[in-house]
Formats: C-alpha cells, structure tokens, sequence
C-alpha cells in the first residue's frame, strides 16, 4: 500500500484555502476508519483520510474543518467501539493535517439503529442545516462512503431534495485497492428534479439586491407563524392553477422571493430559463421602453430599434412572467396586458402579425389597496387579482424572528466578504439582538434586519482593529 504522510508544503498554485476552506461532512466507519487490515495483512487507509490526504484526492489540501459523525447509542452510552473509531480518526487526521491545522469536531448520534433511514434523517437535517448556517459561505463536502447503507442512502437522498444549503458537493471515495483505474474521490449525483433545488436556482431575471440572496431565507420548513405557514399552505395551491395571482406586502417582506416559490412550485416553469426567469420591476422604464421590455419589437420600430428583438412574453411562453412594481404600469399597457391575458396573444412593437405566449402571470405591488385601485384600470386589476396574497410585515409573525435574524446575519457575513469564523456571537448573543428586534417596528422588514447586521459587523471589524 501507499503509506500517507504528512503533506509537503504546497506549491504557489496549491495554496490551502484561507476562511472559506472546505468543511467535511462525514460518518466514521467502523471497520475500515482510519485503518484496516487487507488480505494479505497489510493495512489499508480508510475512506476518510483517502479523500483528505490520499495524493489523488482533489481534497488533498482543501479541507479545513471536519465534523465526523458517530453513534453513541442512548442504552449503551459507554459503547467504546465507535468512539474508539472515531477517536483514532480524529487523532489521525490531526496528525497528518498538522501542518494545515484542521479542526475536527465530534458529533455523537444517539440513536439505537443505524439502518433505520427516519431515525438518522431526523437527526441529520436539523444538524447538516445548522452546520449550513454556521459554515454559510464555505463548501460543504459531504462524504457518502463511511457508514451503514442507511447512512448513506439518507446522504444521497438529502442532497438530491435540495436539503443541504450551497455551496456543497457529494462524494464517494474509493480506497486504493478498489479504484480499478478510478479517481480517488468521485462526485455523486443523480440529477432529480426535486422542489428545493428548483427553487435555490431559480432567480428573476431583474430581482433587486435584497431579493436575490434572500430565497433560502423564506424556506416554509422554518416557519413557526401560522400566519407564514398558512400563507405559503396558499401558495401552494395556487401555484397549480394558470390563473393570475397578486401578491401584496410592504417593502422588503420577500414579494419577489414568494414569486419564485410560486413559479418553482408549479407546472409553469421551464428549468432551462431558472438561472434568469422573465421578471421586470415596472417602476424602472418609462412606458415605451416597458412595452418594449414586455412585448418586443421589430427592426426599424423605432430609432434604436437596430435588429428584431424578443421581449418578455415571448420569453414567458411555457413558464411564469412576473411584474413587479404593478402599480407603476400605464394605462396604456395594462390595455395592452388585458388582450393578452384573455387571448395568450401579443403583438411586437411595430408588427403587424400576433404571436401566442402560453404564459402564467404573477404580480406584486408594496401599495395599500385603496392606492392600487386609484392607480390601475378596473378591468386590469380585476384580471390580475384573481388570486391575492398578502406577505406579512416583520411586525405581524414576530416568533419568526429569532430564525430570520440568523439568516440575515450569515447573508450579511457572505456578503461583506467576511471570513467565517472571524466574526462569532454566541446564542446569548443573537437572543438579545432578536429582542430588540422584537420591539422594533422594522419598517422596512427583511431590509432592516440585514441593515442592523452590516452596521454589527463593521462594529466588530472596529474593535478587531
């Protein structure tokens, strides 16, 4: 066998990972961690240094924290067997990454039956959620190979559904007499279709700054609000009907966001348009360059009008078009809007034959009622409210504080560039932020919480100084 020492220095290209290194996810193997003994007696290196210290590993140098999983059962809390597994591993890992410092953290999983796939999913979603949280912004590399079938069967199955937080990958290692020409580490990936994936990816074509990051934050198994929970119980139902739906709430409450889930949700979606689906905020364009935006134009419309162009409804044929800022469109087009609403019908700017567009309409305005009334056509707000939802202010679901506020300050870290690990609060810490919060108006909602978080970390950075 290929005995594994201590890395070399690395050259200038292969310079460890600094704060954002990679965290390893993984459970411990009983019978081959950190060692077994092969055939012909000669020991052989177990799955979990393979993929950290193997000279073929792509993660060989890249893994800088590592949280090993093992079982402590609740009768037998002195079983030495796994601890002893876990503990050689941790104490091998520590030597052989000496030079690079990895950290390696023990997590013990009181369950009785490690080939029971509900008892370890439950313990592992919460548990991989807040590592996703205290490690936002860092790969997570989740390592399938250690452990039961069950185990990693639970892996596979988590992140196929979407339910661990990017930036991740999952992979399997391969021990060296079990290669057969193979890479030491390979990823696994099955590429089913599932809710959460379709909803991480997907963004609005023109979504503002806050909207954009803000997805994983309105993630409905989080909820404690019946008020959210049954909010999000609508859009769920909604979202299976071709049927225009208004979506109402103060600035900042995430109108954009829930757009998103409604359109990842249901069956108007194309998944090749997720990275950009057709969107437009109407307060930014005057009317003629939004019916341009909207419907298109042809060569020679108008003075700028240099070649034939797509606008949004053609983009929106088979998906979901949504526009924003509703309140701010002119009459002339919500004319124009109401036509192709009825007919799934449009014609470009300066055309003179008709195209179909089977698409599904989302809207969404910050607007009090009463405003939106004064400000759109009867016949158009009637076609476009056949469906409303209103998103509540930070206000009205105040229990959903404490999880909104730890969200919004791993968003801020992220954003700020802020290494993880340079900036810490203990949970005392966040509880008493959240009670200030909690008394608070908070009137610009999600705004405000990530607003009181940038203005946290740059006291942080001062008193770093």
């Amino acid at each position: 066998m290929t005995a594994l020492s201590p890395a070399p220095p690395p050259t200038p290209e292969e310079q460890p990972l600094s704060g954002d290194d990679g965290v390893l996810l993984s459970w411990v193997d009983l019978r081959t961690d950190p060692y077994s003994t092969g055939r012909d007696g000669a020991r052989e290196v177990g799955p979990t240094l393979t993929l950290l210290f193997d000279p073929e590993s792509p993660y060989r140098d890249r893994i800088g924290h590592v949280v090993l999983f093992y079982r402590k059962p609740t009768h037998d809390p002195k079983r030495h067997e796994d601890f002893a597994a876990t503990d050689a591993t941790r104490r091998e890992i520590e030597r052989l990454g000496a030079r690079r410092r990895i950290r390696v953290e023990l997590v013990p999983w009181h369950g009785e039956d490690p080939t029971d796939h509900r008892l370890l999913f439950e313990f592992l979603n919460p548990k991989v959620a807040e590592l996703g949280e205290r490690f936002a912004g860092r790969p997570l590399v989740v390592h399938i190979s250690p452990g039961t079938p069950a185990m990693q069967t639970v892996w596979v199955l988590m992140a196929e559904m979407g339910l661990i937080r990017p930036p991740f990958v999952a992979v399997k290692s391969l021990r060296r007499a079990h290669r057969a020409g193979r890479p030491a580490v390979v990823p696994v990936r099955l590429d089913i279709p599932t809710f959460y994936k379709a909803f991480q990816r997907a963004r609005p074509r023109h979504a503002p700054p806050l909207e954009a990051g803000d997805r994983i934050l309105f993630d409905p198994r989080h909820f404690v609000s019946e008020r959210l929970r049954r909010l999000y119980a609508d859009a769920r139902r909604f979202a299976r009907l071709n049927v225009p739906v208004l979506i109402l709430g103060e600035r900042g409450t995430g109108k954009t966001t829930l757009a998103s889930w409604i359109r990842s949700n249901s069956p108007f979606r194309d998944p090749k348009k997720d990275a950009s689906w057709p969107s437009v905020p109407c307060s930014q364009y005057t009317p003629e360059t939004m019916r341009a935006e909207l419907f298109g134009y042809v060569k020679g419309a108008f003075t700028d009008a240099r070649q034939d162009t797509e606008g949004l409804l053609h983009a929106a044929d088979g998906d979901t078009l949504f526009l924003d800022e509703i309140g701010d469109i002119s009459r002339d087009l919500q004319r124009l809007l109401i036509r192709a609403l009825e007919e799934k019908r449009f014609t470009r700017v300066g055309a003179t034959v008709p195209e179909e567009s089977r698409f599904r309409l989302l809207t969404a305005t910050n607007l009090p009622w009463d405003d939106l009334k004064d400000r759109l056509d009867p016949d158009f707000l009637d076609r476009i409210s056949v469906l409303v939802l209103e998103v509540p202010p930070l206000r009205e679901v105040r229990d959903d504080l404490p999880w909104l506020w730890r969200h919004l300050f791993q968003e801020a870290l992220r954003r700020a560039q802020i290494p993880a690990g340079q900036v810490r609060l203990t949970d005392a810490d966040h509880e008493r932020i959240v009670r200030h919060l909690s008394r608070h108006p908070l009137p610009g909602n999600l705004r405000d919480l990530l607003r009181v978080a940038y203005h946290l970390l740059a006291l942080c950075a001062e008193d770093a100084d």
